[in-house]
């Protein structure tokens, strides 16, 4: 079990250290079932930009990863939008993170714009409106009734 444990902690670390190199705002780490970016199923190619919707479907999870480092955790009957992100390295005051969770759970674990800019990263659940202030936070919203 510890091999396990350390080749996974060495690949995630490989998409960390990697995270910059790509030219979207984030992409999917790791996933399991029906996950959905915007109405389409992911690959492990999926590249993420503000504006997407993430879903995940029964039984199904999904690991995203964005350019700041930041881990975004979903578990089964998850919805977020990224509604805005900005990763600038030479320009941090510029930097944010603004995720909404629409149903589901969602697990963070902050990368550099809390560790820079705290105030510039943002979660709305509902009505309500959370600001990260650590390094992990886990949400859970109950879907609306219609």
């Amino acid at each position: 079990m510890p091999a396990i444990l350390s080749f996974r902690s060495m690949i995630l670390l490989l998409a960390l250290v990697s995270a910059g190199a790509w030219s979207a705002d984030g992409r999917i780490l790791s996933f399991e079932g029906d996950v959905r970016v915007n109405g389409e199923p992911v690959t492990a190619d999926t590249l993420l930009n503000k504006e997407d919707t993430i879903t995940t479907g029964p039984n199904a999870s999904v690991k995203v990863v964005l350019s700041d480092n930041s881990v975004l955790d979903l578990d089964s009957g998850s919805e977020i939008l990224i509604s805005d992100y900005s990763y600038d390295v030479d320009e941090p005051t510029s930097n944010a993170s603004k995720v909404d969770i629409l149903s589901g759970t969602l697990r963070y674990v902050s990368g550099r714009i809390a560790k820079e800019d705290p105030e510039n990263i943002s979660f709305t659940a509902g009505n309500s409106t959370i600001g990260v202030r650590g390094t992990f936070i886990s949400i859970s919203v109950a879907p609306t009734e219609e």
